[in-house]
């Protein structure tokens, strides 16, 4: 079922996909809804190991429909219309590879991404260790934000050691974390929801730094100089 659709001229020096005419003609009409008002648009990047069920979760998301069979993914794009404080965005899910041949390709789309949705199985605690390497291989200046995922909720029914792992693991990167279902719905929409303000509070902090940055050097200018126009200590 070919459900995934690509994104619009996005290179990674692998190779670039081209958006269909529906989806393009989707993305206008969204971006130009209301008085030509342009939605704000956001890039999460979902990684995990493999199995995991994360093109489940972006499916899920998309089409509100759950594929029990699907290919190992190399790199699928998914574009989303979300509703955010009664108001709407654009939100552009990278589903990536969890193989490790893949990893070049997986830290491209993560360093290219706004925000990175970190995807296990709660069934699985090797996908935690996993997911912890595939962290600790990304540029140590990584500054994105990102949501710890603990997919596949439906299939544990008790509270045992991968979700402690899990909490003290988010605590550590400072991350939230949420528990989902790709097959019952559960949490999936919290958890993209969840990233995208995550994304928003990262991006106004930066905001605010930059304002008290450039304030900062003014000031320090004007007190460079007296009334006059001549240096002072």
């Amino acid at each position: 079922m070919a459900l995934p659709t690509k994104s619009s001229s996005f290179d990674l020096g692998l190779g670039t996909w081209s958006l269909s005419s529906q989806e393009e003609g989707y993305r206008r009409q969204a971006r130009y809804r209301g008085v030509g008002k342009k939605l704000p648009e956001y890039k999460a990047v979902v990684v995990g190991a493999t199995g995991v069920g994360k093109s489940a979760l972006a499916i899920q998301l998309n089409h509100q429909c759950f594929v029990e069979d699907h290919d190992p993914t190399i790199q699928d794009s998914y574009w989303k219309e979300m509703a955010l404080d009664h108001e709407g965005c654009i939100l552009n899910v990278l589903d990536t590879a969890g193989q490790a041949t893949h990893r070049a390709l997986r830290d491209q789309c993560v360093a290219n991404g706004d925000g990175v949705l970190g995807v296990f199985a709660l069934d699985d605690p090797s996908s935690l260790v996993q997911l912890q390497q595939m962290r600790a291989s990304w540029d140590p200046h990584h500054t994105q934000p990102v949501v710890l995922v603990g997919n596949k909720c439906d299939l544990v029914t008790t509270v045992g050691d991968a979700h402690a792992a899990a909490t003290a693991l988010a605590e550590s990167w400072g991350a939230p974390f949420v528990e989902t279902s790709a097959k019952t719905r559960q949490g999936v929409e919290e958890a993209f929801t969840l990233l995208i303000r995550e994304i928003q509070r990262v991006r106004e902090i930066r905001v605010e730094e930059a304002r008290a940055g450039s304030g900062g050097r003014r000031t320090r200018h004007l007190k460079a100089r007296c009334h006059c126009g001549c240096s002072v200590a």
